[in-house]
């Protein structure tokens, strides 16, 4: 049976992670929240049809296994959706049911756990609290630097908390 996204959960989640480890400025370092969970992560490269992934939990090893190839802050993003996997869906992520996030997002559309990892992952890296902090006096250019997250995360977050 489909799930809908519980985003509600999915925040708080991210909050009470941000609140545990301390964080009060940006930018979020993820890999670092990941290991004091208990996490490891591991920076591989992936080949052949998987050379377009860019990555994946393994609640078997808890493991989150980073594409390489990848640019920082989509590894960065990644790290905290996986960490989103780990968190919200490890009974999921040891199914058959589990996917590996591709980067085309045409892949990733329509499973409601990948759209709490991504939300997940959005409220982690660019938490309300801290953007309310910046966004008003900073270009989206500046906001993308200070968070270490793209543009386009940027712009996703500010549309989701303002309107903008």
């Amino acid at each position: 049976m489909r799930k809908i996204p519980d985003y509600r959960l999915v925040k708080r989640k991210a909050a009470e992670l941000l609140e545990e480890t301390g964080v009060v400025h940006p930018p979020i370092n993820p890999i670092s929240m990941a290991r004091e969970q208990g996490f490891d992560v591991k920076f591989v490269s992936f080949s052949g049809d998987f050379a377009q992934v860019a990555g994946f939990y393994d609640p078997d090893e808890e493991a989150i296994y980073i594409n390489k190839n990848e640019s920082p802050l989509r590894q960065t993003f990644t790290i905290a959706h996986e960490l989103g996997h780990a968190l919200l869906h490890k009974d999921w992520a040891g199914s058959d049911d589990y996917k590996v996030f591709w980067r085309d997002p045409e892949r990733n559309n329509d499973d409601p756990h990948e759209k709490e990892a991504n939300a997940f992952a959005a409220h982690l890296l660019v938490p309300r609290p801290l953007l309310d902090q910046y966004y008003q006096r900073l270009s989206e250019s500046d906001l993308s630097k200070l968070f270490a997250v793209s543009v386009p995360a940027i712009k996703n977050r500010l549309a989701f908390e303002y309107g903008l």
